[in-house]
């Protein structure tokens, strides 16, 4: 006995709403993931997750940099640190103003446009970083062929926001992505996109996973040098 089995042409796959508004996650060179793990009023954790996805390309003291776009500043780090440490910029900037009674001395970073790295291998069992995975590598990022292990680099940031987006809804990602260094290759940088939250697994080991409040990737790819013409 046998069945012949035919298509219904009216048949429809039903899309889950969930994953229809995010847009799928891309392929490049690197990938930068920007998940929020906490959300608060005034302020949100956020962490930076670096994978180098070339089979060949490698990163070393390597510098990253973006753009806010509503006036935030870093207030602490894990795993990074930022260049400049201006006082005057976080007293008569727009965060002084907003935040009058807060003790700027203790802020990381007001820039518009922060340039961070990453931390030396010494400091990796310092009390601030508390021991955070993938990070203090000195800035280097191997490809996955070379060595998996050391194929992704990553660090935390709380990041602090301003009125009239002091509310845990108002979250926007920095524009304008960047990320060189003295002897790596020219990479270019697509804007974020938000996609699915990112998955944790539990830290304990159990069977279960965290969400992360929101995520957004960054692709960025090799690009050759523009040589000048005589």
């Amino acid at each position: 006995m046998f069945v012949c089995c035919v298509p219904d042409p009216k048949f429809k796959v039903k899309k889950d709403d969930k994953d229809s508004k995010f847009l799928p996650r891309q392929n490049g060179d690197l990938s930068i993931t920007y998940d929020v793990l906490d959300s608060y009023s005034n302020n949100y954790m956020a962490q930076v997750t670096i994978d180098n996805l070339h089979p060949l390309g490698r990163l070393d003291h390597c510098n990253l940099t973006w753009e806010w776009q509503k006036n935030e500043f870093i207030q602490t780090m894990r795993g990074a640190y930022t260049h400049k440490k201006d006082m005057s910029e976080r007293l008569y900037g727009p965060a002084g103003k907003a935040y009058k009674d807060m003790d700027f001395s203790k802020v990381m970073n007001c820039e518009k446009k922060p340039t961070m790295t990453d931390l030396p291998p010494t400091m990796k069992d310092d009390e601030k970083v508390r021991k955070l995975p993938k990070c203090c590598r000195n800035g280097t990022i191997l490809p996955t062929i070379m060595n998996e292990t050391r194929s992704q680099a990553q660090f935390q940031l709380q990041v602090f926001k301003l009125p009239p987006d002091d509310n845990r809804t108002a979250l926007t990602p920095p524009q304008k992505w960047s990320i060189y260094g003295p002897v790596n290759p020219n990479y270019v940088c697509g804007p974020p996109i938000r996609v699915a939250p990112t998955l944790f697994p539990d830290p304990s080991g159990l069977q279960s996973t965290t969400a992360a409040v929101a995520s957004w990737q960054v692709v960025c790819n090799i690009t050759k040098p523009k040589v000048p013409r005589c």
